[in-house]
């Protein structure tokens, strides 16, 4: 998985755009793969533009060449997330049943969050989306690793002789399809500057139930390259890239300090 143009000490940690890198890289390789590409905003961002001359057609088909590339990478029981927001998820989603299958579809996640203004226009938006799917029939889920505690009025009606559907002993559950995770605060001691920075919290939560302890997790729109210090810090094995050539060398800075 070396890149030879890249740099020491991160040799699977390279600048490239998504397309071009990946097709060197061998099929059935990656347990998850999780992507946070641009969303359709139509905004520029300090590194990369978010632009499209031919609207969210031309967006869809850049999406697709992508997806296509990276589906060849995952191994039969990996996993593929997709992150984005209320601009174009709707759309990517039919894309993305279109190529992996309609079956293949497990979750949509919402990832909730509070930080922020609030609209006085509209409902404040404050959810991004991340399409969850399976590679195969069988996927690697562990939902032991990221359980948490049920409430006291649950435990309360387990105390129940009848009609009790858990047992006492049943403390912990799965969460649900809705994550709530803080975003990053511009006072937040791990904000590193990235425009698009999200939480280790909310890709460690997806690397610990969704990827074996010695598989391999990849970003190939990694930014500052917080998917990628999730792993680390995890013990997984990582890989990814980035068209911007001061995000990769944060996030070496960052894998760096781990």
């Amino acid at each position: 998985m070396v890149h030879k143009s890249e740099p020491a000490p991160f040799p699977n940690v390279w600048v490239g755009d998504c397309l071009s890198t990946c097709y060197p890289l061998a099929s059935a390789c990656i347990d998850l793969i999780y992507i946070d590409p641009p969303y359709f905003t139509k905004k520029n961002f300090d590194g990369f533009s978010d632009q499209w001359a031919g609207g969210r057609g031309a967006y869809l088909v850049w999406l697709e060449e992508r997806i296509t590339v990276l589906q060849r990478l995952l191994k039969p029981q990996g996993v593929f997330l997709l992150h984005l927001d209320w601009h174009a998820v709707h759309y990517a989603k039919v894309l993305c049943d279109k190529l992996f299958g309609d079956d293949a579809f497990q979750n949509e996640l919402i990832w909730y969050y509070q930080t922020g203004g609030a609209s006085k226009d509209r409902f404040s938006r404050k959810h991004d989306t991340i399409l969850f799917y399976a590679n195969g029939k069988k996927f690697y889920f562990d939902g032991t690793a990221i359980q948490i505690p049920r409430t006291a009025k649950a435990m309360k009606r387990a105390q129940c002789p009848t009609g009790a559907r858990i047992k006492l002993t049943d403390t912990h559950k799965n969460p649900d399809d809705v994550l709530t995770i803080p975003a990053l605060n511009p006072m937040a001691t791990e904000r590193n500057g990235y425009p698009t920075q999200k939480p280790l919290q909310l890709l460690e939560t997806l690397i610990l139930a969704l990827c074996p302890p010695d598989g391999t997790v990849a970003d190939f729109f990694c930014g500052s390259g917080t998917t990628l210090v999730a792993a680390k810090r995890l013990g997984r094995n990582y890989l990814g890239c980035d068209i911007n050539p001061d995000a990769v060398a944060l996030a070496h800075r960052r894998l760096a300090e781990r």
